[in-house]
């Protein structure tokens, strides 16, 4: 068995894994407090360059290689899941986040872990009344006598009220996203479009005369009806022809100013629809964050 530690406080460390680096193991000698003493090391999630060091007051956690640095937790610790199943893990939240713990070969089974932490810090893991097999126990101050309570005991429950309502404590991962629901869903802005007013007519049309403006004479051939005047008047007095305003522009105009006054207002509309939109989505995902952090 190589002794990577040669520290009378760290040299039950030499019976565990991990701390392969130099600048590892001197952070953690330098970060030790005098009377302190460690007990176990575990690996920490999948970081390799992260390790988990738990001493008789608190857990430290050893990050880095070239330039490491410890980050200290005091006790109590605050679990978020312990060790079940094929989770042989134990989740503390840290610092650094919340970090699963494990592999340790003096605390398999994490149960120092849990004994650090109190009922207060979680109360849905019962502390273990034995610690692991092979290891040195935890020094823990004595039990002391329990405070005696003057308040005053709590009245018996109306069969007739609804339902209590739960404390707003601390979640388990599962309750807090079964609490939280889905991620609220950012809003789009609604789309609007103009209505179809076709193409832009011509502003002016040729004026068609049935009869010659000279002499009265009907006129049936195509030109004579656009020069406005007969075979004989054109030799005299030459093509009256004129361009007048075309009436069908007048109402494309009219149904174009319609369609963008439509257009404007469903703009405006939906602008404000998409600002209530929003505003109700910052506060749904404000409250869907305040419950999934409750865990």
């Amino acid at each position: 068995m190589t002794e990577h530690f040669t520290d009378p406080r760290l040299r039950a460390l030499n019976a565990d894994s991990g701390f392969e680096d130099d600048g590892m193991r001197r952070a953690l000698v330098d970060a030790l407090e005098a009377d302190e003493a460690a007990v176990a090391s575990y690996n920490v999630s999948a970081h390799i360059w992260v390790q988990a060091v738990l001493t008789d007051r608190a857990l430290l956690l050893v990050k880095g290689a070239l330039r490491a640095r410890v980050v200290r937790v005091p006790f109590p610790l605050d679990i978020a899941r312990r060790p079940s199943g094929s989770k042989a893990g134990a989740r503390v939240r840290t610092p650094l986040g919340t970090k699963t713990l494990w592999g340790s070969k003096l605390d398999p089974h994490a149960g120092w872990l849990l004994s650090a932490a109190t009922d207060a810090a979680a109360p849905d893991l019962p502390r273990p009344s034995t610690p692991s097999p092979g290891a040195p126990p935890l020094s823990t101050p004595p039990p002391s006598a329990p405070p005696v309570s003057t308040a005053p005991a709590p009245a018996a429950p109306d069969p007739t009220a609804g339902p209590a309502t739960p404390p707003a404590g601390r979640l388990t991962r599962r309750q807090a996203r079964r609490e939280a629901g889905p991620r609220p869903r950012k809003p789009r802005p609604r789309r609007v479009r103009r209505a179809r007013v076709g193409f832009e007519p011509p502003t002016t049309v040729w004026e068609m005369a049935d009869n010659c403006i000279k002499c009265g004479r009907a006129l049936t051939d195509p030109r004579s009806r656009r020069a406005r005047v007969g075979t004989r008047c054109i030799k005299v007095y030459g093509s009256q022809e004129r361009r007048v305003p075309n009436p069908a522009h007048a109402l494309w105009r009219a149904r174009k100013a319609k369609a963008d006054a439509a257009y404007v207002a469903d703009k405006a509309q939906a602008e404000a629809e998409h600002a209530r939109a929003v505003a109700a989505y910052q506060q749904a995902r404000a409250e869907w964050h305040r419950i999934r952090s409750r865990r």
